[in-house]
């Protein structure tokens, strides 16, 4: 990534918790992008854990508005600068402020239909899967907040 991708890729970072509900833990997102044939194509799959009453829960997450270009152009700008024309770049972002991003060079999978293990699943499995840890997270945020 250019230092200008990665300034960007910050600023979206630091403003997906704008859209997220009370009591957000951790946003998981997998976004693809793709110019290998032809104009861009692009999906996401975006999930957000959240801290209830009666427990975690994993709800569907949405970008805040204003973020749909800044994502977009940057998913774009990211494929056509890859060296087969398509990226998957995945983010979790915690209500503490850490983050992790992994961005690779692979084709498209969501945006093709494919629905497994290398693609949409762990996403959409993501609290059933990472429960113990997401318990942590939580049980260190209410303390910090106590």
């Amino acid at each position: 990534m250019t230092p200008e991708q990665e300034a960007v890729l910050a600023q979206i970072v630091a403003a997906l918790p704008q859209s997220a509900p009370a009591g957000w833990l951790r946003i998981v997102s997998r976004r693809e992008g793709t110019v290998a044939e032809g104009p861009y194509s692009g999906s996401s799959v975006d999930v957000v854990v959240v801290q209830t009453p009666a427990g975690l829960e994993q709800r569907d997450y949405r970008d805040p508005e204003d973020l749909y270009w800044t994502v977009l152009d940057l998913m774009e700008d990211l494929a056509r600068s890859s060296s087969g024309g398509s990226v998957v770049l995945s983010l979790v972002v915690d209500r503490d402020g850490t983050s992790r991003v992994d961005l690779a060079e692979e084709a498209p999978k969501v945006l093709e239909g494919v629905r497994d293990e290398s693609s949409s699943v762990p996403v959409h499995e993501y609290l059933e899967r990472n429960r113990a840890e997401l318990e942590e997270l939580a049980a260190r945020l209410g303390a910090a907040g106590a």
